[in-house]
């Protein structure tokens, strides 16, 4: 029992120790909370989203997929430093069926000066996260 104890301590405190960051660490820096805020916006903006009063409208958020994109020599010069697609799914209210169905969005985010720009693109193959 002491043994486990002190292998989860150190788990613990390996958990918090400051790493390294590596370059892909940096490059994609804030994607995640842009993420969140499509994720937000969906939930804001969604007529399935909003169609019910308690707010249940929409659930089940889930990233797909996320897959880099090759940066063009048009890019760099504009100064972006990493570009890629992500694919989420979730279920929206369906008032005329009374069920949740399926739904799915589509983005790509672009980083440039250190900020991500989001805009909406073509369904790609979740397997992949090529386009479709």
């Amino acid at each position: 029992m002491r043994r486990v104890l002190i292998l989860s301590a150190m788990a613990v405190l390996a958990a918090c120790s400051p790493k390294a960051k590596t370059g892909a660490e940096d490059k994609y820096a804030g994607l995640e909370d842009e993420i969140l805020a499509w994720h937000k916006q969906i939930q804001a903006s969604d007529k399935a989203c909003l169609s019910k009063s308690d707010g249940t409208g929409c659930q089940g958020f889930e990233v797909g997929c996320k897959g880099e994109r090759e940066l063009t020599a048009i890019d760099k010069a504009k100064g972006v430093t990493a570009k890629l697609v992500v694919a989420m799914s979730w279920e929206g209210w369906d008032a005329a069926r009374s069920e949740y169905r399926t739904q799915s969005g589509f983005s790509e985010f672009t980083k440039v000066d250190g900020g991500w720009v989001r805009s909406p693109t073509g369904p790609v193959n979740l397997s992949t996260c090529v386009s479709a």
